[in-house]
């Protein structure tokens, strides 16, 4: 879990008197050093007891006369707090919250650098590798708790460009449709998604120049299947270069099976077919779950085990492809 952050590191000053750290509450960070100084007003004894209760003691009241210099009675560090705070709620010792940073990223395996001063959620570390990274707190829990493992992404990058350059082809960005997919640019000059494991083991074909099935022309096919000795009717969406040998050969139906094909798209490469078909796919199953037919149904009666629908999502599919159509004509 990452994000861009523009965080600037724990604040500290130096208590003019002393030259003890005090240490900032995150949104008093922009405060300049200079207004950190000593406040001329006495303390209510009340306060001490306050402070004392939660645990802490007061050294001084300053920079103004919301403001007091706590001690932390656990680790001894200065904390700049509201007197409004105090009273109220439970202050935190900015110095015990930076070490329990560092605790839990040295857990994690990370060295802990920076908070995000403008999200309290994250921090910047450092990872193994060299690289500063941004993280969520909570996540470095999960790291440090085994439920999942440290990523860099700066180094995952720098792996998928080695992989595609290995077989002809330039990173050039994230899918941000699919976490699973990338951009790529082959040596050719075409620009295509591709699955990053199908990249990482050189199993891709360029649309543009290739010769398999990705780059020749394609289509999605819409069929309505009937079994005449259950009155079975189900649904089949697919991609293929050839609908009607994707009726018999490859779909393992009998010769009983009743079989019409309601519609075709036509794309100008197997890999643009295959995307809008997986995109189609995708928005059925998440929009109608209930229309769609399990694997257990279809055992012995066709060789798929998904992309199967009960025949009342008919109106529904055609819709799609409308829209597909009327996106490809424009």
């Amino acid at each position: 879990m990452s994000k861009n952050t523009t965080a600037t590191p724990e604040h500290v000053v130096c208590l003019p008197e002393s030259g003890e750290p005090l240490h900032v509450p995150r949104r008093s960070g922009t405060v300049p050093a200079e207004a950190w100084v000593p406040y001329p007003k006495p303390i209510p004894r009340q306060w001490h007891l306050i402070a004392a209760e939660k645990g802490f003691s007061i050294h001084s009241r300053i920079r103004d006369r919301f403001h007091l210099c706590l001690r932390c009675l656990s680790c001894g560090a200065l904390n700049a707090q509201k007197i409004f705070t105090l009273r109220t709620a439970q202050p935190a010792c900015v110095a015990c919250q930076c070490k329990s940073r560092q605790a839990l990223a040295q857990a994690a395996g990370l060295e802990f650098m920076y908070r995000d001063s403008k999200d309290r959620h994250y921090g910047m570390f450092r990872a193994p590798c060299g690289h500063k990274i941004s993280r969520q707190f909570a996540f470095l829990e999960r790291i440090a708790a085994g439920e999942v493992e440290h990523r860099c992404e700066h180094c995952l990058q720098d792996r998928e460009r080695t992989e595609a350059e290995r077989i002809g082809w330039s990173f050039l960005s994230r899918d941000m449709d699919d976490a699973n997919y990338r951009i790529y640019r082959h040596s050719c000059g075409h620009v295509q998604r591709v699955a990053r494991v199908n990249m990482r083991w050189g199993q891709v074909d360029c649309a543009g120049c290739g010769q398999s099935w990705c780059s020749r022309p394609s289509y999605i096919y819409l069929l309505q299947i009937t079994w005449p000795d259950t009155n079975q009717q189900l649904i089949k969406v697919g991609f293929s270069a050839h609908p009607d040998k994707r009726f018999r050969h490859q779909l393992g139906l009998p010769d009983s099976a009743t079989v019409n094909l309601l519609r075709t798209l036509s794309f100008e490469t197997g890999h643009e077919a295959c995307h809008v078909e997986k995109r189609l796919h995708s928005h059925l199953c998440k929009t109608h779950p209930d229309a769609v037919v399990p694997s257990t149904e279809l055992e012995g009666h066709i060789n798929v085990v998904s992309e199967v629908y009960r025949p009342s999502l008919l109106p529904v599919i055609h819709s799609m492809f409308d829209r597909v159509a009327s996106e490809q004509a424009r």
